[in-house]
């Protein structure tokens, strides 16, 4: 995990995203994208989709075999989601340890 990451959760029960991105001195919603992610792939808060739970069941090497842009391409055909968001969605999972 970021630093970001980190202090996201040190300090997710005490501050706002708004206040966050304050002390970050970001204007954007930096941590409530940060939020999101990793209260759904990491502390998995959220629902995981059927293309994630199909992300974890094929595991890094088969995925890596495959191609990851390959491999994110059939599953966004097969879900009808962008591949896109597959691709990306599979890269927060294989950082925070949810695909291995």
């Amino acid at each position: 995990m970021n630093e970001l990451e980190v202090f996201y959760l040190d300090n997710r029960d005490t501050m706002t995203n708004a206040e966050m991105d304050t002390h970050w001195g970001y204007d954007s919603k930096r941590f409530e994208k940060i939020g999101n992610n990793v209260r759904k792939f990491y502390l998995q808060e959220k629902g995981l989709q059927d293309y994630h739970k199909e992300l974890i069941k094929m595991g890094v090497d088969k995925i890596d075999d495959i191609g990851v842009r390959e491999t994110c391409r059939r599953l966004a055909e097969k879900y009808g989601v962008k591949p896109k968001t597959v691709k990306s969605d599979y890269h927060h999972m294989k950082r925070y340890g949810k695909v291995k």
